[in-house]
């Protein structure tokens, strides 16, 4: 008799987590590696690195926000793109997911007429779900103001969730 509680118990546990990582919204805080490439900017391509907070709500849904350094070491030039995004994915163990955001590019730079301004970008992902960690990988296209953010960039990172 008390094996068949404990099972039902750790059954009822493990459909709860479930249903939460579904329908109750799971949260998570990531860290990744960027690369932007140059090939719409004459070739000056960008790298750094990143933070991002993602919230899932009803099962496919999610949103986030991000923060992140690149630096185009060629031009002299930082940037800090400030990001939010909302996205569809489907939760797997790989979760596939797409996704459409707006950006706000802070510069540091010398260049004349690079001025801070906005832009958008489409993503597709890969998020790799173990438990309460993760991993990520994203390819971006990016449109703004400045040309110097337009074109791909490549994002690589780890994440913890709750």
């Amino acid at each position: 008799m008390k094996k068949h509680v404990t099972m039902i118990a750790l059954a009822a546990l493990v459909l709860a987590g479930t249903n939460e990582i579904a329908y109750g919204g799971e949260t998570s805080l990531a860290g990744y590696l960027t690369y932007w490439d140059g090939g719409e900017n004459g070739g000056n391509d960008g790298v750094g690195g990143g933070v991002k907070l993602r919230k899932k709500f009803l099962g496919f849904f999610s949103a986030d926000v991000r923060a992140s350094y690149v630096d185009f070491s060629d031009l002299n030039t930082s940037v800090v793109p400030l990001e939010a995004t909302l996205m569809v994915g489907f939760p797997f163990v790989v979760e596939p997911y797409a996704g459409l955001g707006a950006s706000y590019y802070i510069f540091d730079t010398d260049i004349q007429g690079l001025d801070n301004g906005a832009g958008g970008y489409g993503v597709i992902g890969l998020q790799f779900n173990l438990f309460v960690v993760g991993a990520l990988a994203e390819l971006r296209w990016n449109e703004a103001e400045a040309d110097l953010m337009d074109g791909m960039s490549a994002n690589l990172g780890l994440m913890v969730k709750w």
